[in-house]
């Protein structure tokens, strides 16, 4: 009957079936559209094999029926090939976009499928094999090959949308198709289009759709790339949904043997499993994500969850010693907080590596203010390159006065940003985010050129000036090259080093204090000179004045506030400045902001004096200004 091809293809089709049905899903689009084209492909093949059968028993049944199973065959290749297309689609189109597509290529289908049913159709039976022809089977081709050539056209053309593996498989998939099609065409007796459809399953099983590609190999639950593609299609279909995530990466398991954290996570995984109102992931190392379609359910479980959680794991184990777990807690009451998946994870992500990691944010809810927050945070991101990059970045000066000369002979640059409008971004709001991004050390390779620029340009000593104070931060002192870049910057603009401080902050690491010292040293012997900030902040210490090579100590503006309402605070700092100076070091004061202030620490005896009494800092032509009018 020359049906061995189909009933090989059947075989394969239902041991797919067989292996695929093995495992849960998770319920995407593309798992629903692979199952969905594969009994539609098993229906197809079926259809072929039966229309051979019939046609070889044509003799005992009616014409008509004969002809008409053969069309439906014919029409079932036309639907398999549409189904290869919506399939497709899924990766490249939106919802939107795809549902309109659907509805003009579904009137296709429909057409043609009308069309091959009109056409008349003959059927051959020489004794070498049996098949049909005629313009019924034209019609199959047109219709059939023109969607797959539609398919391999968006596979093509959008390829940027199509993850490169599942791109690839489709490409192939179409082109077993094009190819049994156009042998099949030429050689009638050769039945190999239904055969290919059956390949064509094969391939996308093996390459994208293997369950197995979604699950966790140790705990058997859904893994990170399984929870990345559902959250996508859930805003893609714009389903709200709340989920918490259970981490249990702490330091204190690291006493744990692997085998005891092994056997804890599987009864941990075993837990969640049994929970059937959600979707358990297992995501990275030790971390397990519960997703929920309804919030007052997710909240139930939550509370259970944490209620567990207070009780000894692996407590029926014989071999083993049971462990009280402490977890992390993150939860998302509604996923409406992010616009998109891309958005959602990267908050997921931000959250993971920031918050993690300190017994106060055991459980943190996240929530639309959260978002807003982190949206903040990436607009300043955002910002700070866009500064860096258009020459926006500007550098203001303070003013810094001298007690024992009665003038002002010094200033600390200060970074600014300015916005499009003109006006300047709070530093308290740019700062801290260059300091998480590592931005910071581009700002201050700018403070630092811009201000030998200025030294350049204008004679400071003229105007009584010695020296101009830059801020380092603690990514630029850790970095090899500080010394060097600085010195070729000095020395592009003809810079006297003297007339360079940089003020640096404590560090508690040992590998990048070792790191700044030799960058001090190096700068040290160039001629530079450096001062110690903060003093007094809780940060720096005596003993971090005597092991860094500083020539003045800067105290806090906290700390001189301080001074001037708390007895106490006034005893350490009368004491704190006596050991400075006897240890032949210079003082800075930040934060005088009345005249009894300043005429109080003068009376102390402290060096130098900063702050907004005297002058906020003021872009570099009216810095300029207030030198020449009040160094007269």
């Amino acid at each position: 009957m020359n049906i061995e091809m189909q009933l090989c293809g059947l075989v394969v089709l239902f041991l797919l079936k067989y292996f695929y049905s093995r495992h849960e899903t998770v319920g995407l689009y593309s798992e629903k559209m692979f199952l969905k084209t594969l009994y539609i492909t098993i229906i197809c093949l079926t259809l072929d094999a039966l229309s051979v059968v019939m046609i070889y028993y044509m003799d005992y049944l009616p014409e008509w029926l004969v002809k008409l199973e053969a069309k439906v065959y014919l029409i079932s290749l036309v639907i398999t090939a549409y189904t290869a297309f919506v399939y497709t689609s899924s990766d490249i189109y939106s919802k939107k976009v795809r549902e309109k597509k659907d509805i003009i290529f579904k009137i296709l289908q429909v057409v043609c499928s009308a069309v091959i049913l009109i056409l008349p159709i003959y059927i051959s039976n020489d004794g070498r094999g049996i098949y049909t022809y005629g313009p019924s089977i034209i019609a199959t081709y047109v219709g059939a090959v023109g969607f797959v050539f539609i398919t391999l056209y968006i596979a093509l053309r959008y390829n940027e949308r199509m993850n490169e593996r599942r791109r690839k498989a489709v490409i192939t998939w179409m082109l077993v198709w094009v190819s049994a099609a156009i042998i099949q065409f030429f050689f009638n007796n050769l039945l190999l289009v239904g055969f290919s459809c059956a390949l064509g399953m094969v391939i996308l099983f093996f390459e994208l759709e293997n369950p197995e590609t979604y699950i966790d190999k140790k705990t058997g639950l859904f893994n990170g790339l399984a929870f990345s593609e559902y959250v996508k299609q859930l805003y893609a279909s714009a389903k709200n949904y709340s989920c918490f995530i259970v981490s249990l990466e702490d330091f204190h398991y690291k006493e744990i043997q692997p085998e005891h954290m092994d056997a804890t996570l599987l009864e941990v995984a075993d837990y969640f499993r049994n929970i059937k109102e959600c979707k358990v992931f297992k995501t990275v190392d030790k971390e397990f994500i519960l997703v929920f379609e309804d919030l007052e359910t997710m909240k139930k479980s939550l509370e259970t969850v944490q209620e567990k959680f207070c009780e000894i794991w692996l407590r029926d184990s014989f071999d083993m010693m049971p462990l009280k777990l402490h977890p992390y807690y993150i939860i998302i009451e509604s996923g409406q907080i992010a616009k998109d998946s891309s958005e959602f994870m990267g908050f997921l992500k931000y959250y993971r590596m920031n918050y993690l990691d300190a017994p106060e944010n055991r459980c943190i809810c996240l929530d639309e203010s959260e978002m807003n927050k982190k949206r903040s945070r990436e607009d300043m991101v955002g910002t700070i390159i866009d500064a860096i990059e258009n020459d926006k970045v500007e550098v203001f000066y303070q003013p810094i006065y001298s007690g024992s000369e009665r003038r002002f002979v010094s200033a600390e640059a200060l970074v600014r940003i300015r916005r499009d409008d003109g006006s300047i971004i709070p530093p308290g709001l740019f700062i801290p985010i260059a300091e998480e991004t590592d931005l910071i050390s581009s700002l201050g390779e700018i403070v630092f050129r811009n201000t030998c620029r200025f030294i350049k340009n204008n004679d400071i000593r003229k105007l009584g000036m010695h020296y101009i104070e830059i801020n380092l931060s603690v990514a630029q002192c850790e970095s090899k090259g500080l010394a060097e870049d600085f010195i070729e910057i000095m020395e592009e603009y003809g810079v006297d080093p003297s007339f360079i401080n940089l003020e640096i902050t404590e560090t508690g690491s040992i590998v990048k204090r070792k790191r700044l010292m030799e960058n001090m040293n190096k700068l040290i012997d160039y001629g530079v000179t450096f001062s110690l900030d903060d003093f007094g902040n809780g940060q720096s210490n005596l003993n971090y004045i005597v092991d860094m090579p500083v020539q003045i100590v800067k105290f806090d503006r906290d700390m001189i506030q301080s001074y001037f309402k708390n007895e106490k605070a006034k005893l350490v700092l009368n004491a704190t400045m006596r050991m400075v100076h006897d240890m032949g070091l210079k003082v800075v004061s930040e934060g005088v902001e009345t005249k009894e202030q300043l005429d109080m620490l003068v009376g102390l005896g402290i060096d130098y004096i900063q702050g907004y009494y005297f002058s906020k800092p003021l872009p570099a032509d009216e810095f300029m200004a207030f030198m020449i009018e009040n160094n007269k």
